[in-house]
């Protein structure tokens, strides 16, 4: 591997792969929405947050669909939930490599600089049922995880046993449970939607579709992007006071990754 890349040239490639996605969306009548800190990033500083580095999306899921079934791109690689890897989509750049300390890359490639991106899906307004198909999605991304670590990531005996059975269940297979259990309602039908997976502050993402209906666009490093027309709902339900920065010591970025040219 090549020198490792500094924190401003992971965004200029990050923002350059959300640039081109972003084309191809609107070029073919696909639905997306900034995501996460991406969303906070172009509210709030209308651009990265000053300490990260990664680009979220989102899509309902009749357009992720679309979206994966037609991408393309002469610069930029698709990675499909189908592979196995994660249970959302990604596209990244495939002159350079990203290493991430708990991917076995003997069962996998590199990739390289990426974006995710993530389907909304429909939802009954029911706390209780909320909660399972939360709860049940916890359970399958952990093993999902587990499945795709080192067998020896760490040395604890019993962390290491923890790892074979999700390796036995397969995680293509735990991919198709966890999207089986994501669309237990249809998006079309339903007048909730949410982003199934598991969030650390317990944020369940169910909110009415009108919050995210004729989405409108917002600047983002000197980009116009789409974002939920309510994006205010959208972030004080997943922020609250989302203008306020945080504490110095929690100013930092949540990845360990390191990325290289190849």
């Amino acid at each position: 591997m090549k020198r490792e890349l500094t924190l401003e040239e992971i965004k200029k490639i990050s923002l350059d792969i959300l640039i081109d996605v972003a084309s191809f969306c609107e070029q073919n009548e696909i639905t997306y929405y900034l995501a996460c800190g991406t969303l906070l990033g172009a509210i709030r500083h209308k651009g990265y947050i000053p300490w990260d580095d990664d680009i979220d999306i989102m899509m309902p899921r009749p357009d992720y669909n679309k979206f994966l079934n037609l991408y393309k791109s002469t610069k930029y690689e698709l990675l499909m939930p189908s592979e196995g890897r994660y249970y959302y989509a990604k596209v990244y750049d495939t002159n350079t490599i990203k290493v991430e300390p708990m991917i076995d890359y003997k069962k996998y490639d590199y990739l390289g600089i990426d974006i995710d991106i993530f389907p909304l899906d429909g939802i009954v307004n029911d706390k209780n049922e909320i909660e399972r198909i939360h709860n049940k999605s916890k359970k399958l991304e952990t093993l999902l995880r587990l499945s795709n670590q080192p067998i020896f990531y760490r040395k604890n005996p019993i962390k290491c046993i923890n790892r074979i059975i999700p390796r036995m269940i397969g995680s293509k297979n735990l991919v198709k449970m966890i999207e089986k259990n994501a669309q237990t309602y249809s998006y079309e039908d339903s007048d909730y939607v949410i982003r199934v997976r598991n969030t650390p502050n317990g944020f369940t993402g169910a909110l009415k579709k009108e919050v995210y209906n004729s989405p409108i666009k917002k600047e983002f490093e000197g980009h116009d992007f789409y974002v939920p027309r309510d994006y205010d709902k959208w972030l004080n339900t997943f922020y609250g006071d989302y203008m306020k920065l945080p504490p110095i010591e929690k100013q930092k970025a949540h990845h360990n990754s390191k990325c290289y040219y190849r």
